[in-house]
C-alpha cells in the first residue's frame, strides 16, 4: 500500500467495522488489528492482532469501552496504549500503533 511520511494506507475507512467488532489487515508482512475505540468514540485504534498472552487471534474478541477483549482467555488491553491491568505492562503488552484517517483511508504508523 502507499507509504508516505511513515504512514501506510491500510483499507479505506468503510471496512472499520462498528459495534465492538474488529477486523485484520496485512500490511508489509505484518498482521493488525483495527476497530473502533468504542460505541461512543469512533475513533479508529490499530493493534496487534494477536493476544500476547497465549496468541489468540483478536479478532474474534471484542472492543469495549476502549479495551479490547481477547476470546481465549478474556484479558483485557487498553486499545491506546496497549496496557491492561491484569498484569504488569513489562509482562504483558499488547502493541499498538497511532492511526490516522485522511480522505476516506485509514493510515497506520507501523513504525511507531
Amino acid at each position: 500500500m502507499d507509504k508516505t511520511s511513515g504512514l501506510t494506507a491500510v483499507c479505506p475507512e468503510i471496512e472499520v467495522p462498528h459495534g465492538g467488532a474488529i477486523t485484520t489487515k496485512t500490511v508489509n508482512g505484518k498482521s493488525i488489528a483495527l476497530a473502533r475505540r468504542s460505541e461512543t468514540d469512533e475513533t479508529i485504534v490499530a493493534f496487534d492482532s494477536r493476544c500476547p498472552h497465549f496468541l489468540a487471534p483478536l479478532r474474534f474478541g471484542r472492543v469495549v469501552e476502549g479495551e479490547v477483549i481477547c476470546p481465549w482467555h478474556f484479558f483485557r488491553f487498553n486499545t491506546t496504549s496497549g496496557d491492561t491491568i491484569a498484569c504488569d505492562k513489562t509482562v504483558m503488552h499488547l502493541k499498538t500503533y497511532p492511526v490516522s484517517v485522511k480522505d476516506g483511508n485509514v493510515l497506520v504508523d507501523l513504525s511507531a
